[in-house]
């Protein structure tokens, strides 16, 4: 265990980048802006609305740099916050499961 001031078992990873969301079993896509990301969960802003154990798809494109690899899960909604009534929410997602990505 990581002996930190949130007693967090994984450390969560400040980025600020773009996702491609997609709600599963839907054609529904729209972006995202992902603030954290740890071993075993990401957190986004998006002006979706979306529900608690909803499953998505995450897709974040990385950097021109070409040092890090494309970022793929199906993760899960754990929580949802409203941050500016009917405009912008926080997501807290867990990651279920890591998926292949081409590049």
């Amino acid at each position: 265990m990581v002996d930190s001031v949130d007693k967090r078992d994984f450390h969560r990873m400040n980025i600020d980048s773009d996702a491609t969301i997609s709600i599963a079993d839907s054609n529904e896509k729209f972006t995202a802006r992902v603030k954290d990301l740890s071993a075993t969960g990401l957190q986004f802003h998006t002006s979706v609305q979306l529900s608690e154990s909803q499953q998505l798809s995450v897709y974040i494109e990385p950097g021109k740099t070409g040092i890090t690899l494309p970022f793929s899960a199906r993760v899960e909604v754990i929580h949802v916050e409203e941050v500016v009534p009917e405009k912008e929410y926080t997501v807290g997602c867990k990651i279920v499961e890591m998926l292949a990505v081409e590049y």
